[in-house]
């Protein structure tokens, strides 16, 4: 997967560009960062950015007048400005801790051509011209807002330019008339260029950088029960090396919205430089997901014979236990059975270095289905007890997952209305299901996934992932679009 690096780079260097003032807020459940590996990337396209900007823009016509001799006034137009050669000689981009990046553009060179023409009464001359103008010197600074709504904002705080030196070389009938005045003709192309590359700027920033920005999402919908709130809970923070910028990173359920009982933990990053780019996805985002999931009831689960695989050697029906609970079969001969199983509470994943682990408590209730009727018999109540794996990848810039066991199902008998049971045999045929059919189906779900918070137009190649203490640890490069 590429980047496209006119908007990626714009993204980049807003992200970087921020106030000294901290917010105070809760720690994020997701964090991207962008280190120096990714201002130089950000610095390199920028440039070529910068040179295809410069090709189209347009420079505004100009005219005037002056005396010469006994002529007197003559009044003349420069026009079809065009700039045809731009070198970016020296360029620098820069981190200022708790400030932002100065981004500055010096020694650069420029030329400029057009036509001229002079009027005097009926008489009209006119020609071609050709400007060079050296030393060009450029700096911006963007600052970063945040909107009610934690979208980012971005505006030009600061920027200046100088130029250094303009030269004209004007051709065509009469032109020494014109050289006469270069120097006034010269400084009027100056005035110019030093208006027109800031204006440029803001420019590019209002038309291409904010309406960038905004497609970067706030809320993402899941599916139908669940969205996830990506919205800034602070500032983006600058050190020397690398830019943080925290989201909040929290589900919430679509018909209806409390916040989480609990806290992110923090995220302690080290000052890794490998990747231009790195998410950090705490445990946190995982865990609001599995409360809203279980709160909304989609953890529970209702399993009956058909739900079992053709070749299994047991199937929900009160004959095939007979050798589990024998005088069940007595009791209720030839009925099918339903299993109704429920965590006992939103199951949690848990990060420590190299592991995702989740310990789930399953409460299950068993029924016999009376055939003469649409009434249900409670027959047991089981509580189950198991350790599982968890592996998270990425795929098409969304987090994925899947689980598989850790260890077999341990059961313990809670209730029986049917006497003492044999719960060992049971806890094998559970296992039997679990491993055909329970993970297979939980699995098809995880690998569904939910979307990294990416501007559009903004994709991901050479992820490199890492599980540390209460945080995912994602990093990835950023490359030009294939066109």
């Amino acid at each position: 997967m590429m980047a496209r690096p006119s908007c990626v780079v714009l993204a980049l260097l807003l992200l970087a560009e921020v106030s000294a003032s901290a917010e105070g807020a809760s720690n994020p459940g997701f964090v991207a960062r962008i280190t120096r590996k990714g201002l130089e990337y950000a610095h390199r396209y920028g440039i070529a950015t910068l040179k295809k900007e410069l090709s189209t823009v347009k420079l505004p016509d100009f005219s005037g007048s002056f005396k010469v001799g006994w002529i007197k006034s003559v009044s003349y137009e420069f026009y079809r400005l065009k700039i045809h050669r731009f070198e970016l000689r020296n360029s620098d981009l820069r981190l200022r801790p708790t400030q932002g990046i100065t981004a500055s553009l010096t020694n650069n060179y420029v030329s400029v051509s057009g036509n001229w023409k002079v009027k005097k009464a009926f008489i009209t001359l006119d020609g071609t011209f050709d400007v060079r103008v050296d030393g060009i010197s450029i700096s911006v600074s963007l600052n970063l807002g945040k909107d009610q709504s934690g979208r980012p904002t971005a505006s030009v705080a600061h920027c200046s330019n100088s130029i250094g030196h303009v030269s004209v070389d004007i051709s065509g009938s009469l032109s020494w008339i014109l050289n006469l005045f270069h120097k006034r003709i010269e400084n009027n192309f100056k005035n110019i260029l030093e208006q027109k590359i800031c204006e440029m700027v803001r420019k590019s920033t209002a038309s291409h950088l904010e309406p960038y920005l905004r497609t970067l999402p706030v809320i993402a919908m899941i599916d139908q029960v669940a969205g996830i709130d990506y919205s800034l809970v602070g500032a983006p923070q600058v050190t020397s090396q690398v830019i943080d910028t925290p989201f909040k990173g929290e589900f919430f359920g679509r018909n209806w919205r409390s916040p989480a009982p609990f806290d992110a933990p923090p995220i302690r990053l080290s000052e890794k430089q490998d990747h231009p780019l790195y998410f950090a996805v705490s445990e946190y985002v995982f865990n609001t997901a599995s409360r809203v999931y279980h709160q909304a009831g989609r953890m529970n689960f209702t399993i009956q014979n058909q739900h079992i695989p053709q070749d299994s050697p047991i199937c929900l029906h009160t004959n095939s236990f007979r050798a589990v609970i024998p005088q069940l079969a007595r009791l209720y001969p030839n009925t099918e059975l339903e299993l109704e199983t429920s965590p006992e509470s939103a199951p949690f994943l848990m990060f420590t270095p190299g592991n995702v682990t989740l310990s789930p408590v399953i409460a299950i209730q068993a029924f016999a289905l009376l055939p003469t009727s649409s009434e249900r018999k409670l027959l047991f109540e089981l509580r189950v007890t198991t350790n599982i794996s968890a592996t998270i990848s990425v795929s098409s810039g969304r987090i994925v997952g899947s689980v598989t066991t850790g260890s077999k199902l341990k059961l313990e008998l809670k209730h029986s209305n049917i006497r003492y049971f044999n719960v060992d045999l049971m806890e094998a045929i559970l296992n039997y299901y679990a491993l055909h059919t329970l993970y297979p189906s939980l699995n098809a779900k995880l690998e569904e996934g939910f979307p990294l918070p990416l501007p559009r137009d903004t994709y991901l190649n050479s992820l490199e992932l890492h599980v540390h203490k209460n945080f995912l640890l994602l990093g990835a490069n950023l490359e030009e679009a294939e066109h």
